[in-house]
């Protein structure tokens, strides 16, 4: 008798071709796409910050 799909232990990430792979992965270093999110230039804008001031100065107006 053959046991259940879900009894079955969970495959382990070992071995040689496993192995191969991280270091090819982490030799290739950070993804070009990830390294121009880093660069691009943060909005430093207190916009949003404003907003919640004049909202909570309504509100203490009002209490």
């Amino acid at each position: 008798m053959t046991r259940h799909l879900i009894d079955h232990a969970a495959p382990q990430a070992e071995g040689p071709r496993m192995k191969h792979f991280l270091d090819l992965a982490r030799k290739e270093g950070v993804h070009p796409a990830i390294r121009e999110l880093n660069q691009r230039p943060q909005a430093r804008s207190a916009r949003k910050i404003s907003e919640f001031l004049r909202v909570e100065r309504e509100n203490v107006v009002e209490a």
